[in-house]
């Protein structure tokens, strides 16, 4: 609601005003943020301690590295792909297992994995083409190539 100005005290009593109001709405702001955190802090402070329960590590512990993004493509990508084409039809149990046996194995696939096997597939195609290509023999034109003619 807007309050007529019609003097230089009416102007700065608003501007007040409108400063108590600021403020009050960023308490406000502030409270609600702090709920929704807390919200949201708390499965994963739930997630937390069942990790420190199981002794489940993060990885980055200790200097470890949590991997490469080829590592982190293979950890999510390898376990979508085996349960939607090769056990589509499984059970919730078989999932999640297959999940964590393929979220292990992930963690050897990285960077330089890839492209010492990329490198040895390349040089294996070299080779491959080498031996299927024929070395082109010489035109023989009935001219010896030795020949000199004076």
């Amino acid at each position: 609601m807007r309050a007529k100005i019609q003097n230089i005290d009416d102007l700065r009593a608003e501007i007040q005003r409108l400063g108590q109001v600021r403020v009050e709405m960023e308490t406000d702001l502030k409270i609600e943020a702090e709920k929704i955190t807390a919200k949201i802090k708390a499965p994963f402070l739930l997630l937390n301690k069942l990790s420190q329960f199981l002794g489940i590590s993060k990885g980055k512990e200790d200097g470890k590295d949590d991997g490469d993004w080829v590592s982190s493509i293979f950890r999510i990508g390898l376990p979508v792909l085996m349960n939607k084409f090769i056990f589509p039809k499984s059970g919730f149990l078989m999932k999640a297992l297959l999940a964590l046996v393929t979220q292990n194995a992930a963690k050897a696939f990285n960077k330089d994995f890839m492209g010492k096997m990329i490198d040895k597939l390349s040089d294996w195609l070299k080779k491959r083409g080498d031996k299927s290509k024929k070395d082109p023999e010489m035109a023989d034109y009935g001219i010896p190539p030795d020949s000199e003619t004076y």
